[in-house]
């Protein structure tokens, strides 16, 4: 009797343990999607306060506005190849690399890798029939920024002679060259545009040379496309009381009275671009990708014009009216509406 009673209570206890709801489990905690990683590499020092700096800036502002880890690092011809196999080994998502002394390595390695993707800025790889699915490069065209900065020139030029500057005669050099020569002409049909080529990019003496001829012709205006080498036809500007309009750097302090503005080449929005692809799973692969005044590859910095016009009252006018030319043309060249050849040939004016 005893042992059915003990029988019976376990049956019971059994009984209720089945009937009893399940006790509910703690939801497994949310893990926070992993943040995707990108390197730059650069083939030139960073802090250079030039391009380089200019990339980085790009890099950070990927961090800040998609949550990508970032990081830089500089390299040497002698160790592109191992820098960028160490990245892929870190497990980077995206690789950008830099200029063409960076290409081989970086299509070999993008090749071997089709799961990482690379971004080579200012490069030529996917050209030619040539296609690397998880790559996407880039370059930069000119001609749409240096049609504007032709536009002001002739809007703002007394002696209708204007000159252009370039160093050397590469195909994106001439391309600018062309873009800038019809800005003068549909802005002022009578214009004369003298153009010439220093054959360095850091050699002032040559370009002030340059210069100092052209304003002997009348030259009133003179637009630059020649990096260091501008500093020489500063100088003789200044000297002559002449307009003067740069390129990639704002040296307005050099000059006030006679420094309009510049155009510029923006190596941060190269970057920024490729980011942005890759945060929002459009990136590019295979493609051979354009910097231009519609993604702010190349642009002209319009308030450095107004800072100008501002500053030096006798021109007040005729800059508010060519900065809003150039603004309303511009807006024209980003709709399709106006459309700015890329001309790499050589021209003679």
């Amino acid at each position: 009797m005893k042992r059915k009673s003990v029988c019976t209570i376990i049956i019971l206890i059994m009984f209720l343990a089945a009937c009893a709801p399940a006790a509910t489990q703690a939801p497994a905690a949310t893990q926070a999607p992993k943040a995707k990683k990108v390197v730059l590499i650069g083939n030139q020092k960073f802090g250079d306060k030039g391009v380089m700096d200019d990339m980085a800036a790009g890099l950070e502002k990927c961090s800040t506005d998609f949550g990508f880890e970032v990081k830089k690092l500089e390299s040497s011809a002698a160790l592109f190849e191992d820098d960028i196999r160490g990245m892929v080994r870190e497990g980077y998502d995206m690789i950008i690399t830099t200029f063409p002394d960076m290409s081989d390595p970086t299509k070999t390695i993008a090749l071997a890798n089709p799961n990482v993707k690379f971004a080579a800025v200012y490069q030529f790889i996917n050209v030619g029939g040539v296609s690397v699915k998880n790559l996407w490069d880039s370059e930069f065209h000119g001609e749409q920024a240096y049609y504007l900065l032709g536009t002001i020139a002739a809007t703002l030029s007394k002696s209708k002679k204007i000159g252009l500057v370039s160093g050397d005669g590469s195909a994106s050099l001439n391309a600018n060259a062309n873009g800038f020569y019809r800005g003068v002409k549909d802005t002022c049909a009578d214009c004369k545009v003298l153009h010439s080529i220093v054959g360095s990019f850091e050699d002032p003496v040559k370009a002030k040379e340059i210069a100092k001829a052209m304003i002997s012709n009348g030259v009133d205006y003179i637009q630059t496309d020649t990096a260091k080498s501008q500093l020489g036809v500063i100088e003789a500007s200044k000297e002559a009381k002449t307009l003067f309009s740069g390129d990639s750097t704002d040296s307005y302090d050099l000059y006030p009275e006679g420094i309009v503005g510049y155009g510029a080449v923006s190596f941060s929005a190269n970057v920024y671009t490729a980011c942005k692809y890759l945060a929002e799973d459009k990136f590019p692969g295979g493609q051979h990708g354009i910097m231009s005044i519609a993604n702010k590859g190349q642009y002209v910095p319009f308030e450095a014009f107004e800072r100008f016009g501002k500053n030096n009252a006798m021109y007040t006018d005729s800059v508010k009216a060519a900065v809003e030319k150039a603004k309303s043309l511009e807006a024209k060249i980003i709709s399709g509406e106006l459309v700015i050849e890329n001309n790499t040939n050589q021209t003679s004016w």
